[in-house]
């Protein structure tokens, strides 16, 4: 039974490493930096959200393009590889555009950052939104 728990434990701590790995190995902006950006077009902004949650929401981030995560490959052969992009997703996490994320930079895409706290804390903070 000692050894069960052990396993557990260490299991649990290697599925955190790799969370907090992805997390290290990818670049992020802060909201307050992308809100004081917002109209320059200094960024190109991706909203990324799945499905149920672009739908079940009228607004997104002012500029913002819709790409279905499903689509990035097809969509990515017609950007620079030095286009600065911001990916954002529903969650306060960096799952979705996170995985995104890191794709592109994959691919060879150098300015590509997941937005830190997503589309809930954007709502939370009260900061600008535009309708779909």
């Amino acid at each position: 039974m000692k050894n069960v728990l052990l396993l557990v434990v260490a299991v649990l701590l290697g599925v955190g490493g790799v969370s907090q790995a992805l997390a290290a190995n990818i670049q992020t902006i802060s909201k307050e930096e992308l809100r004081s950006k917002l109209g320059s077009y200094e960024y190109t902004i991706l909203d990324v959200r799945s499905e149920p949650h672009w739908t079940a929401s009228d607004n997104k981030i002012p500029g913002a393009i819709r790409l279905p995560g499903d689509k990035l490959d097809i969509w990515a052969e017609n950007f620079h590889k030095n286009t600065p992009m911001v990916l954002y997703c529903a969650c306060e996490g960096l799952g979705t555009s996170g995985r995104l994320v890191r794709r592109l930079m994959e691919k060879g895409f150098t300015h590509v950052y997941a937005l830190t706290g997503g589309w809930t804390e954007w709502l939370t903070n009260s900061y600008p939104v535009a309708h779909k």
